[in-house]
């Protein structure tokens, strides 16, 4: 009996096709062993920023998957699945190349939940003349934060002039902060950012050595696109000093916000230097400038670290690691 013509496209289709289920379900058997041995250990909470997928929308391609260098995501029963919790760095590549925006970024878990202000879509809190931008606002990819900073001064330049100092004060020189002096300086705007720390950078600054903060160019006014796609902490540091050099952006480094009081059409803000009369205050402080002490003796010394940024630095050293938490857990491996 003769073979039929179809047969010559349906052997091999048949072939490749129990190939890639049983490819799938030898990937999707490791994925459940990791998100056991996660959970067995307790390492089920994420640092910060983290994926949730929507098992409606997810299709199950794989995307979110190849595109995450930690490995903390898996597919289980078809769908992506958040595996390696602790691995998770928040720089939001599994959310970039999802093809049906099935994942969503967020900071809080139902186990801790996490306190986010409330701001409307021009960044404005509840306290007309004061804005929020970047992660303390529940936005903690770079990019965007940069982002929201130079929207916030879209939003800034539409108030009503004032015979104050400033029109607007910016707290912090992370990626909001560098993104909203770059509006103020488009806008014209009388601007003054001040910084608690020697450098900028905010966060970033506190990354460990070579963590890749960014995925995805982002466009800013005045110097436009960013030319790179993926870019570790040092290189984004690098490119924003290079910015500071050609616009001529001003940091008050070494300048802690400590207190903000209404005056007249505007506001007073206090800081550990000085004080300054402005229209509006832009805040763009993150969520992790100044970290948790004991009040015990001894904290104070050199020895005595609170930010982990090259681990290379301790290798032979014994290192006694305080805490329980996930940072804590993220520091000791």
């Amino acid at each position: 009996m003769p073979i039929p013509d179809y047969a010559i496209y349906l052997i091999p289709l048949i072939f490749i096709l129990t190939f890639y289920v049983g490819r799938r379900k030898k990937s999707e058997k490791k994925s459940v062993i990791q998100m056991n041995e996660a959970i067995s250990q307790g390492l089920t909470e994420p640092a910060s920023l983290h994926p949730v997928i929507d098992p409606v929308r997810c299709l199950g391609s794989g995307s979110c998957i190849r595109a995450c260098p930690e490995q903390a995501l898996g597919m289980i029963k078809g769908k992506a699945v958040l595996i390696n919790p602790t691995h998770c760095i928040g720089h939001g590549a599994c959310a970039a190349a999802c093809p049906q925006d099935a994942i969503t970024l967020v900071f809080g878990t139902e186990k801790r939940g996490m306190d986010i202000p409330q701001v409307d879509p021009a960044f404005e809190t509840n306290v007309k003349g004061i804005f929020i931008a970047g992660e303390l606002g529940g936005m903690g990819l770079i990019r965007k934060s940069a982002s929201q900073g130079a929207q916030a001064m879209d939003s800034i330049v539409k108030l009503k002039g004032s015979a104050n100092d400033y029109d607007v004060v910016i707290v912090g020189a992370g990626p909001a902060g560098m993104g909203a002096a770059l509006g103020a300086i488009q806008h014209k705007l009388r601007y003054l950012i001040v910084e608690q720390e020697v450098s900028l950078g905010g966060a970033i600054f506190q990354y460990p050595r070579n963590k890749i903060a960014m995925t995805a160019p982002v466009k800013l006014p005045v110097v436009g696109e960013m030319h790179f796609k993926e870019v570790c902490k040092e290189k984004l540091l690098e490119w924003w000093l290079g910015i500071i050099e050609k616009t001529g952006i001003k940091i008050n480094y070494n300048e802690r916000m400590e207190n903000v009081t209404p005056y007249d059409n505007g506001f007073i803000v206090k800081t550990s230097q000085s004080e300054y009369k402005t229209r509006s205050v832009l805040l763009a402080i993150g969520r992790r400038g100044t970290p948790r002490k004991l009040g015990v003796p001894g904290e104070e010394l050199p020895k005595v670290v609170y930010r982990l940024i090259d681990p290379e630095q301790y290798r032979n050293m014994h290192v006694i690691v305080v805490g329980g938490g996930d940072s804590a857990v993220e520091a000791a491996m």
